[in-house]
């Protein structure tokens, strides 16, 4: 990953340092397993414990011979043991190490990728809850529709995120297993025991059935839920793009002091945060097809996924880690411009109140709905040409046929019958 777009967590979990540490971790683990079912001598496992260095360097002069790094890393280690060496990576094959080495580095950016999440979703609900009674126009197509309350469209973003947490939490349960059944997923030349050893240890499921390698529609599944994650990220920043738009203006990401928006126009402030979530996210996407994929091997294995995934996890979890921080920047420092929203209703002379004059008739009045909706419609069309009050309109075309109160017909032209609801809806998603 380039260094603009580094997350130092990230960085330190996925390190190749970290990740040969993480191998190391796992063959002295195995080892304890065989202790404990009586095979390896508590004096050897003791020497073996001690070990706690690797040498890269050595390591990989051993791997431009043996063309194998698994291989290669066994025999860096063992050259700093003694007659013990021969306990390691006894029974196993090399994916027993690689993959559950990585699915524990796996788990480990998913803890960052999960508390990522927590922290946008405390931004947003502060926001939705600051903004439950604010009034924006809302719109479909692109067009005005009706006002609504602008502290719902962060409490849809916030229900949303939970929905993504919950699949997170299933792709988890999936992805962090162990994977310790030898050669060809048979435990052959390695008891079943030592499998819930070591994910006990690592505090891992169980891989219940793998062939050499843990089955990579698990790995798909999860990077599906980083891309579904990324859409909603790209959803919230679009939205927050749309509604900078130097014609809108109602919402603006915040502008720091010295902060430059163009090299030529001095004026320009512009939506570079959304902008940048946005291309990133579909970096994101762009790794599904590879993942789905990968999960087609030959027979009990091959490494056609493994070369990938070098490039692909450490990216994945880099990029997406850092577009959930920057969207809850972004969130936390939004430029609420409520009169420019107010502005903007008020410029519809209450067009937006069509629906409720229509429905209002339909409910207390014996009209049919073909009759009252050409009216209403007729009177909308009017409105839009003249650019007179929709309440002058209706009243110049007879609406008094259908309402005859005047008091009553008034009385429909309320703001706040916008927001009647908003409350009970709060009530569903903020527990």
């Amino acid at each position: 990953m380039i260094q603009r777009y580094c997350i130092k967590e990230v960085e330190e979990i996925w390190s190749e340092n970290n990740k040969l540490l993480t191998w190391l971790e796992v063959e002295k683990v195995v080892v304890k397993a065989w202790q404990q079912l009586g095979v390896v001598p508590k004096s050897d496992l003791d020497k073996i414990y001690k070990l706690n260095q690797i040498n890269i360097n050595r390591m990989l002069e051993i791997e431009k011979e043996t063309k194998h790094d698994v291989v290669a890393f066994t025999r860096m280690i063992s050259e700093y043991l003694g007659e013990e060496k021969k306990w390691i990576h006894l029974g196993l094959t090399s994916t027993d190490v690689v993959d559950t080495a990585q699915n524990i580095l796996i788990k480990k950016s998913n803890d960052l990728v999960f508390s990522s999440i927590i922290n946008l979703l405390e931004k947003i609900k502060n926001k939705a809850i600051e903004n439950k009674y604010t009034l924006i126009m809302g719109r479909s197509h692109g067009m005005y529709g009706e006002p609504t309350s602008l502290g719902l469209k962060f409490l849809l973003w916030f229900e949303e995120l939970k929905r993504q947490l919950e699949r997170l939490d299933l792709a988890r349960k999936q992805i962090e297993v162990a994977k310790i059944s030898g050669s060809m997923g048979n435990y052959a030349n390695i008891e079943p025991e030592i499998e819930h050893i070591v994910a006990k240890e690592f505090e891992l499921g169980l891989d219940n059935l793998s062939t050499q390698v843990t089955q990579r529609d698990r790995h798909a599944n999860l990077i599906q839920v980083f891309a579904n994650i990324s859409t909603t990220l790209e959803k919230i920043t679009t939205e927050i793009r749309l509604f900078q738009r130097s014609e809108v203006q109602e919402i603006c990401e915040g502008f720091e002091k010295g902060q430059k928006g163009s090299s030529s126009m001095p004026h320009k402030k512009n939506p570079i945060s959304s902008e940048n979530v946005t291309g990133l996210a579909r970096y994101i996407r762009g790794f599904v097809s590879t993942a789905l994929e990968n999960n087609v091997l030959w027979h009990e294995r091959d490494i056609s996924h493994s070369s990938n995934e070098r490039l692909m996890l450490p990216d994945i979890y880099n990029i997406l880690v850092y577009i959930l921080k920057r969207t809850a920047n972004t969130i936390e420092n939004l430029v609420i411009n409520k009169n420019i929203m107010l502005e903007h209703i008020n410029s519809q002379n209450n067009i937006f109140y069509s629906q409720r004059v229509l429905t209002y008739i339909l409910i207390k009045y014996n009209f049919s709905r073909e009759e009252v909706y050409d009216f209403v419609q007729k009177c909308t069309l009017e409105c839009q040409l003249s650019k007179k009050d929709f309440k002058s309109v209706l009243l110049d075309n007879g609406v008094t046929k259908y309402i005859t109160n005047i008091d009553e017909f008034n009385n429909l032209f309320n703001l706040n019958y916008f927001l009647r609801h908003v409350d009970r809806v709060f009530e569903r998603v903020v527990k």
